[in-house]
């Protein structure tokens, strides 16, 4: 890993907002965060969908990449990145 990156422990619930089917804005443990890139979508199978973004938090305005899925309606952060 790459000194100064430092990767977030996470498999928590998530609250994620799509527009045109790509999420644009997530909550993560009542702090929400804007997706500030284009949302890379990998297909995990017919049981589910994973997304990859950066975001940046609305409280402090710091960035993250994030992984999220999308099981049955359900979204959980996967892992980030800062």
């Amino acid at each position: 890993m790459k000194e100064g990156i430092m990767r977030v422990l996470a498999r928590e619930d998530v609250q994620v907002w799509c527009e045109q089917g790509r999420p644009v804005r997530l909550v993560v443990d009542r702090e929400r965060w804007r997706i500030i890139d284009t949302p890379t979508r990998s297909d995990g199978g017919r049981l589910f969908q994973s997304w990859r973004f950066t975001a940046r938090s609305d409280v402090d305005h710091r960035t993250r990449v994030m992984d999220v899925e999308e099981v049955d309606g359900h979204w959980m952060l996967v892992a980030a990145w800062e």
